[in-house]
């Protein structure tokens, strides 16, 4: 077998609903501190408060997925804020059932059974793959968006399993 290595990192695009929320922790904690300026010193809890829930949330809507694929194996971790990864999942291509773009015909097979879905991509409308993964007790459906490259690269592992788009 081959040996492969490939990477990408994919930046995930924050739903509407946080940016909202970002906006309206913002626009509170400059209120509360505007109205600590002019005297009101009981306002200034409400600056401590707001600003920690926004430093909070903040961190939860930097998103990042980095895909590596090594020699037969593609995992998947999460980068938070750009300083914390998080391990998300190790497939192995002995235990991928199919790889094909999200929109394919030959997904229709897998449409009613009952799988595990993960979505790992930046939700901004690039074309992604759907992995069918049969984990320890679950099978898994994993929606990710592969490049070229990692594509070729399974393809040449199992190309029974793998499909172009």
């Amino acid at each position: 077998m081959s040996e492969s290595y490939t990477e990408l990192l994919i930046k995930r695009k924050p739903a509407f609903a946080m940016i909202l929320i970002k906006s309206l922790l913002i626009g509170l904690t400059g209120a509360c501190f505007a109205l600590t300026l002019l005297g009101n010193p009981f306002t200034l809890l409400g600056v401590v408060i707001f600003g920690a829930i926004f430093y909070v949330v903040r961190g939860k809507t930097d998103l990042e997925y980095e895909y590596l694929y090594l020699s037969g194996e593609l995992s998947v971790d999460k980068i938070i804020n750009k300083q914390k990864r998080k391990p998300l999942i190790n497939m192995q291509m002995e235990k991928v059932e199919l790889v094909a773009p999200t929109d394919s015909e030959k997904l229709s097979q897998y449409k009613n059974k009952s799988l595990r879905k993960l979505d790992f991509s930046s939700h901004t409308g690039r074309p992604s793959y759907t992995v069918i993964y049969h984990g320890k007790e679950i099978q898994y459906q994993v929606v990710v968006e592969l490049n070229e490259e990692i594509v070729n690269a399974m393809y040449n592992v199992a190309p029974r399993k793998v499909f172009k788009a």
